[in-house]
C-alpha cells in the first residue's frame, strides 16, 4: 500500500509541474516554442514547400539564438536553388492547373490560375460531384465555392474569392474548425444570395496573401481557428509578413492568439520568441490543447491528490493468528453477557 501511495503522489506531482509550466508560458510576456525551429524548416524542406522555408530562415538569419546559423544558412540556399528551379516550377504549375488539387505554392497558383475562370469552376463541380456519386467524398465546401463562383459573375468583387479559398482547401491548409466555419458562411451565401461575409472573410485572406504569398499563407493557415483569427493574421502581415508568418509557424495558435486585433504588436511579439526547454515541449505536447481554464480545474485536482497521497496512511495491522484470537475472545464475551 505505501508504494502505491508513492506512485500515486509521483504521478500527481508531476501533472501538477507540468501544468504548472504549460500555464506559466502562456502567461509569459515572452512567446515560448514548442518545437526545433531548425527541425521545423526541415520538415518544410522535405515536403518542398520551398517559399516556406525561405521565409522561415530569412526570420531564423535574424535570430541566431533560435538556431544554428550554419544550418540555416544551408537550408536558404537550397531553398532559394529550388525556388529558381523554371521547369520544375512550370511541371507543378501544370499539374496544379489540372488537377485542382495543389500540393505546394506553385501548383497552388496553377490550380488558382484555372478557378480565376468560370472552367475552374465547371470542372470542380464536374470533379467533385462524380467522387460524391461513386464513392460518397465529395467536397462539399469546394461544391458550395464553385457554384459560388458561376452565379457571382456579375459580382467582381467576390469573383477571386472561391478561387482563393478552393486552393487552399484543396492544400489542406484549412483547420477543422475555420473549415467548418466557412462551410457554414459559404451554404448560407448561395442560399440566400448574400456573400457580404464570405466576402469580408476572404478579403483578409486575400491581403494575408498579397504580402505573405500564397505558399506562406497556406502554412500560416494551420494556426488560424476563426474569422478573427484571419482578420488579425491580415493585418500583421502587412506590417511585418516575415515575422507574422515565423511566429505562426513554430508558436502555432499561442502565437496568433496573442496578435492584438490591429495587428501592431506583431514586431514585440517576434521579438519576445525564445526556445522552449524539454519541460516546455513535454508540458505542451500533453496539455497544450486543453483550454485554460480546464487545465487550471487539472491541476486543482491534481495537487488536491498529490495532497491526499501524502497524508493518507494505511490502517493499523494485526500480527498473524491476533485478528482471529479477538475474533473468538468478543465471540466468547457476547455469550457471556447472554
Amino acid at each position: 500500500m505505501g508504494l502505491t501511495r508513492i506512485i500515486v503522489a509521483a504521478v500527481a506531482a508531476l501533472c501538477c509541474l507540468l501544468t504548472a509550466k504549460e500555464l506559466t508560458d502562456r502567461f509569459s510576456e515572452k512567446v515560448v516554442l514548442h518545437e526545433d525551429a531548425i527541425e521545423n524548416t526541415r520538415a518544410l524542406a522535405s515536403e518542398g514547400r520551398w517559399a516556406e522555408v525561405k521565409m522561415l530562415t530569412d526570420y531564423l538569419a535574424e535570430r541566431p539564438d533560435l538556431a544554428d546559423p550554419r544550418l540555416t544558412g544551408e537550408l536558404a540556399q537550397q531553398a532559394d536553388s529550388e525556388l529558381l528551379g523554371f521547369w520544375k516550377q512550370t511541371q507543378r504549375f501544370a499539374d496544379g492547373a489540372l488537377s485542382g488539387e495543389p500540393t505546394d505554392w506553385v501548383s497552388m497558383l496553377g490550380s488558382l490560375s484555372l478557378d480565376l475562370f468560370v472552367i475552374g469552376d465547371i470542372r470542380d463541380l464536374a470533379v467533385q460531384g462524380w467522387k460524391q456519386v461513386y464513392y460518397g467524398s465529395g467536397d462539399a465546401l469546394i461544391m458550395a465555392l464553385s457554384a459560388i463562383g458561376l452565379t457571382t459573375t456579375l459580382a467582381p468583387q467576390v469573383d477571386w474569392a472561391p478561387a482563393l479559398i478552393k486552393a487552399m482547401k484543396r492544400s489542406g491548409a484549412f483547420t477543422k474548425r475555420f473549415s467548418k466555419s466557412l462551410m457554414r458562411t459559404s451554404q448560407e451565401a448561395l442560399k440566400t444570395g448574400k456573400y457580404g461575409r464570405l466576402s469580408g472573410v476572404v478579403t483578409d485572406m486575400g491581403k494575408a496573401g498579397t504580402h505573405l504569398g500564397p505558399g506562406p499563407l497556406r502554412g500560416v493557415m494551420h494556426a488560424v481557428d476563426s474569422v478573427d483569427d484571419l482578420q488579425k493574421v491580415a493585418k500583421a502581415a502587412e506590417i511585418n509578413a516575415t515575422g507574422t508568418y515565423a511566429l505562426s509557424r513554430l508558436a502555432g495558435k499561442n502565437g496568433v492568439k496573442r496578435i492584438s486585433q490591429d495587428g501592431r504588436n506583431i514586431g514585440a511579439l517576434v521579438t519576445s520568441l525564445k526556445a522552449g526547454s524539454r519541460a516546455t515541449k513535454a508540458a505542451y505536447k500533453l496539455f497544450g490543447a486543453v483550454p485554460t481554464q480546464l487545465l487550471l480545474f487539472i491541476m486543482a485536482c491534481a495537487i488536491a491528490l498529490f495532497v491526499a497521497a501524502m497524508l493518507f496512511r494505511p490502517g493499523k495491522k494485526f500480527p498473524p493468528g491476533k485478528s482471529v484470537h479477538l475474533i473468538q475472545s468478543s465471540t466468547s464475551n457476547t455469550i457471556r453477557r447472554r
